[in-house]
């Protein structure tokens, strides 16, 4: 506190404030216990305390209060996504399964949200019934439940007491931004508490360059879209090829963070395929392990039965179809890149079937920022979860060369088109296939003789021209046989 003695104008301003803070601090502390302990049957142990100055919600999931009257502000109740989850199976007594990763099923899950919102309307009573005991007349808004990080709460950065609550399911965070409500007295304490200009929890904003990984560039992410515009049809190409089943993803969900908060999360749904991008560095696929298991008995000449599987029970022979399945998954991803930019090499390092975030960390740079990338996998009536994990630092040479590459035409065996080079002309009279489409009146052709195709030094097709209506049409028959003659006019496409 030694950097805003500047604003008060005595040690006993500093000494008054220091109370104020651990007198309501206190209040929604013993709050904050006593619900953990009502809902879950959870006894907390409180952390260290620290200060902390920001504008945006720092945890996965965050219970809102705004306060007003004899306190002014704000109280947030954090948690991750993976203490969410085991709270909630703490709370309902049983394990729960799922093939979606747990931010996606504690979001779309009716069961978890309701949870959720109860244990922050729990608070939010337990703590307007301590204030209103200590004499502090508040009123205190509905909960609000939001999930995701990076939620905008006010217009600039304000200073919250963070206060970690240690439980056996995991760390939440207990953070109080706020001031005193009354105008008069405490006079330079005011200036202190900077929980002005509150923007209601109900107004939030998604703050979508939340920690902008490495500064990347728009270009990075057109041209992340762009691949996963192609990375659909790619993949149920290869896959129907490979496995003789088709596969459909959903729409493209993008989020940015930094590498170390996404392998804090819970990955038990999945199996893993690391791959060494050939001059950029590592990228990792996580697939649900219901998917997995679904094509693996596809690959063997199954029907595309699921059974269940824990971490160490993959045999031999499952082991070797998933790691063909995850390259599978992998070639189709290089295909979907080269049809984009230039060619990408992708070369499949290890596959991974239990907990796989120990893995990670040390072949990932945890302090740099990352792209998570998701689709929804539909394999006939199942439904799981696909995602690429991309640490930024391994994108930033894409840009530029996107835009020197652009034009580039496609010529991959699983492109929409294929574009080929070829000469052509006339025995007599060669003409550039570029400038059929630039003739003029007066301009003369050999019609006499049948148009001649090549396609490197050998005949692919010709045709007789003739007349259809008001203009001149050639129809091109293919042909193997090769042509004695040396090949002119100037190259087209």
């Amino acid at each position: 506190m030694a950097e805003f003695q500047d604003k008060l104008s005595s040690a006993q301003d500093l000494n008054d404030v220091a109370v104020w803070y651990a007198e309501v601090a206190q209040l929604f502390l013993v709050a904050a216990m006593e619900t953990l302990e009502g809902l879950a049957e959870l006894r907390a142990a409180r952390g260290a305390l620290r200060f902390i100055r920001s504008a945006y919600t720092e945890s996965d999931i965050t219970v809102a209060i705004s306060v007003d009257g004899a306190l002014n502000g704000l109280v947030l109740l954090g948690l991750s996504y993976r203490t969410a989850f085991r709270l909630l199976q703490h709370m309902l007594g049983e394990e729960l399964d799922s093939n979606l990763p747990i931010s996606d099923f504690l979001q779309e899950s009716e069961l978890a949200r309701s949870a959720l919102q109860e244990l922050a309307n729990t608070l939010a009573g337990r703590a307007a019934m301590h204030l209103e005991a200590a004499g502090k007349v508040c009123m205190i808004s509905p909960p609000q439940l939001t999930m995701r990080r990076g939620i905008l709460l006010s217009h600039r950065d304000f200073q919250r007491l963070v206060i970690p609550l240690e439980t056996p399911v995991g760390t939440l965070r207990l953070e109080i931004a706020l001031m005193p409500g009354d105008t008069q007295g405490n006079g330079g304490c005011r200036d202190f508490f900077v929980a002005q200009h509150i923007v209601r929890p109900q107004q939030f904003i998604a703050r979508y360059d939340f920690a902008n990984p490495d500064r990347l560039g728009r270009s990075v992410y057109a041209l992340l879209q762009q691949v996963h515009d192609r990375f659909p049809l790619t993949l149920n190409q290869l896959m129907t090829v490979r496995g003789r089943v088709g596969a459909r993803l959903s729409p493209l969900r993008l989020e940015k963070d930094s590498c170390a908060h996404f392998l804090r999360r819970e990955y038990d749904w999945s199996v893993a395929a690391f791959f060494q991008v050939v001059g950029h560095g590592v990228w990792v696929l996580a697939l649900s392990r219901s998917i997995a298991l679904l094509l693996i008995d596809r690959w063997l000449g199954g029907p595309g039965q699921m059974g269940e599987r824990i971490a160490t029970a993959w045999t031999p022979l499952e082991q070797a179809v998933l790691q063909a399945v995850m390259a599978t998954v992998g070639d189709a991803y290089a295909i979907a890149w080269t049809q984009v930019t230039e060619q990408v090499t992708l070369r499949l390092t290890h596959v991974l079937t239990g907990d796989w975030t120990a893995q990670a960390s040390t072949m990932l740079n945890e302090g740099s920022g990352a792209l998570l990338l998701s689709h929804r996998i539909h394999i006939g009536e199942e439904v799981g979860v696909l995602q690429w994990l991309l640490p930024a630092d391994t994108l930033l040479g894409f840009s530029e060369r996107h835009r020197r590459t652009a034009s580039r035409p496609s010529a991959t065996p699983l492109a929409r088109s294929v574009v080929v080079t070829l000469r052509c002309g006339w025995q007599s009279d060669p003409i550039p296939l570029r400038q059929l489409a630039q003739l003029k009146v007066g301009d003369l052709l050999p019609l006499h003789h049948p148009l001649v195709l090549w396609h490197d030094n050998r005949v692919i097709g010709t045709g007789k021209p003739f007349r259809k209506g008001n203009r001149i049409v050639v129809q091109v028959m293919p042909t193997g046989a090769r042509s004695p003659l040396t090949p002119f006019g100037a190259d087209g496409r």
